[in-house]
């Protein structure tokens, strides 16, 4: 027990001092990435590693083209800083769903309804599907929008504005989207859900000859299959959810003196070309990635039962 604990802070600590040392996360930051790391890996290792994976491709991303997207927006650092706020707006519902997952459901495992499962007790086995879902939808969410904001402020062809599909935007405009972007979201959320079907406990030894596992082959493959089907629709629902508020509720300034989008619309020279000012750009992913959650879990019984 004191070993497993060692590890898991270990990792946990590694992973927020990685992060700092590569800019990735401030001081801030890394102490939150640290918190939601420790509480991820303690519920379960698949927990952790989907989380990690998202904050590992996140950052990769954040570096590509990196002057490009200095030179379209305001703000843009090489390695993205991410600050305690930013982190636990992409985290902390998640970590959440997962704590109470362990708690009141047990164990992390295969999915309990359908397929060729069993549970002696269907309401507790649902709650905790439920869960399982939507810890997939809201990293599947956080995925979709940062990879299409990284990917998609690259596009060689202009954003288009959601709620104006008619109307050319500037390059990181809120609520602006493109193929590009919105092809980057989609495949953000998958890989979210792939990763998190795979390692699922006993899944891989399932599949090796002459080790016992919990779960059979034909459990890991529909574990897999409905996980990656969750984070298509968490990354590239979710993606559109967020894109509609940030065109919304969310102001977009645009500098004509710099000729990029602008954090305030403070300068002489700055304009507001979209939004109302009524959300910060972390309240709209908190917003985004709690309706995709949630919707996840609501739609968990037919997903489960048609899968």
């Amino acid at each position: 027990m004191i070993y497993h604990i060692t590890c898991l802070l270990g990792t946990a600590r590694r992973i927020s001092n990685s992060g700092l040392k590569k800019k990735s996360l401030n001081t801030e930051g890394a102490f939150a990435a640290f918190i939601v790391a420790s509480l991820s890996l303690a519920t379960s290792w698949r927990n952790g590693i989907t989380l990690l994976s998202f904050y590992w491709t996140s950052s990769k991303l954040t570096r590509v083209g990196s002057k490009i997207k200095g030179k379209l927006e305001e703000g843009v650092t090489e390695g993205g800083e991410r600050g305690s706020s930013q982190v636990f707006a992409c985290s902390l519902i998640a970590v959440i769903c997962a704590c109470v997952r362990r708690v009141l459901v047990g164990k992390d495992g295969a999915l309990l309804i359908g397929g060729d499962v069993v549970s002696s007790s269907l309401s507790l086995a649902l709650f905790g599907d439920q869960l399982t879902l939507a810890y997939v939808a809201f990293f599947a969410c956080c995925a979709g929008d940062t990879w299409a904001s990284e990917l998609g402020i690259l596009s060689k062809s202009l954003p288009r504005l959601i709620t104006k599909p008619w109307k050319s935007v500037p390059p990181g405009t809120n609520g602006g989207m493109s193929l590009v972007g919105t092809m980057a979201s989609a495949a953000g959320g998958t890989l979210m859900g792939i990763i998190h079907g795979l390692f699922v406990p006993g899944g891989i030894a399932s599949i090796l000859p002459f080790i016992s596992s919990s779960i059979t082959p034909s459990q890991f493959a529909r574990e897999i299959v409905i996980l990656s089907f969750v984070g298509f629709m968490g990354g590239l629902g979710g993606s559109l959810i967020d894109s509609f508020l940030g065109a919304t509720i969310q102001a977009t300034y645009y500098d004509d003196e710099t000729k990029r989008i602008a954090k305030r619309g403070d300068g002489y020279a700055t304009k507001q070309i979209s939004g109302f000012g009524f959300l910060s750009n972390e309240m709209v992913n908190v917003v985004s990635t709690a309706l995709s959650a949630l919707i996840a879990a609501l739609l968990a019984k037919p997903i489960l039962s048609w899968i």
